[in-house]
């Protein structure tokens, strides 16, 4: 509202229109975001026949005329394009991440569009979370899928992502875990890597010497993740539609606790669900019909079947 009103003190012509009610709030604000320091100075140069021209079309049709006219007038006086996207990403204090950066109109667009289709709403008896919570939980599904599915290699499941160290002695319990060269991890989310990851064994005399590097033996192989996903076809968190290329393996008996990798402790999740069930006060129990019940904190307890459990329409 401060820079509106700063751009409107060297646009007289438009302040006025706004004053009165010829230009509706919508459209004074469409004008502005559409103004630099440099074309605000072009735009007031011929104000009073642009403003003539835009006090009659919506807010949409504002839009797409001062972009066209903010294309052309940058052209004729040889400015700069728009700055290229920029993305800032910083570890600080607590191991945790700030994000920020600024974003042309497309790119910015673009992104918007990325979150609000990955956005998801909260399931009854879930912990509600704020809009900068699913915004921030949508982006990391998103970037969480890319690297699941990158073109870049062959087609299979790409895991692991990153490179996590957990001493022997805390193996099982799934604590003590930390990303190489980064964080501490909490042990839900140490306990929700153990679930679906590729393991590595590494021997080592003292800090330094490496005496075997054993090859990966992945916590579910391909075949049960195939079988998994024929069973399930998307998250089975009751309510959750999350599709199988979104999903995660979920031990139902917890891996660390000594649960086998067969297909009657195992189901599919997405990530989010997936690290809920490894939260203190959630339990889950796989019956052998493949039906889940999902117990929360509060004792409530819902149950999920496979897709393909139900009714048939044919």
């Amino acid at each position: 509202m401060a820079a509106q009103a700063r751009r409107l003190a060297g646009l007289p012509v438009t302040a006025a229109a706004a004053a009165d009610g010829s230009l509706s709030s919508g459209q004074v604000e469409v004008i502005c975001g559409h103004l630099n320091d440099q074309t605000a100075a072009r735009f007031a140069d011929h104000e009073a026949e642009l403003v003539a021209v835009l006090v009659p079309l919506n807010v949409r049709q504002v839009g797409r005329a001062l972009a066209a006219w903010k294309a052309r007038a940058t052209a004729e006086a040889n400015q700069p394009p728009e700055p290229d996207p920029v993305v800032h990403l910083s570890r600080t204090l607590g191991d945790r991440w700030v994000l920020d950066g600024a974003l042309d109109p497309e790119a910015g667009a673009t992104v918007e569009a990325a979150l609000r289709t990955t956005t998801t709403a909260d399931l009854d008896g879930e912990p509600s979370r704020t809009p900068a919570q699913r915004r921030g939980d949508a982006l990391v599904d998103i970037c969480r899928f890319f690297v699941d599915h990158d073109p870049r290699r062959p087609a299979t499941r790409h895991r692991p992502h990153v490179n996590v160290v957990i001493e022997e002695e805390n193996l099982h319990a799934a604590t003590g875990a930390a990303v190489v060269d980064g964080p501490e991890l909490d042990c839900a989310s140490a306990s929700r890597l153990r679930c679906d990851c590729s393991l590595h064994r590494l021997v080592r005399s003292g800090r330094s010497a490496v005496l075997d590097y054993g090859t990966a033996t992945r916590t579910i192989p391909a075949n049960r993740w195939n079988a998994l996903v024929l069973r399930d076809e998307c998250c089975r968190f009751p309510g959750c539609d999350r599709p199988s290329h979104w999903g995660e393996g979920h031990h139902v008996r917890w891996y660390s606790d000594g649960g086998p990798t067969c297909l009657d402790n195992l189901v599919l999740l997405c990530s989010r669900h997936h690290h809920r069930l490894h939260m203190p006060g959630w339990q889950a129990k796989l019956l052998p019909d493949a039906t889940l019940e999902v117990t929360d904190p509060n004792g409530r307890v819902r149950v999920t079947r496979p897709p393909g459990a139900g009714p048939r329409l044919w």
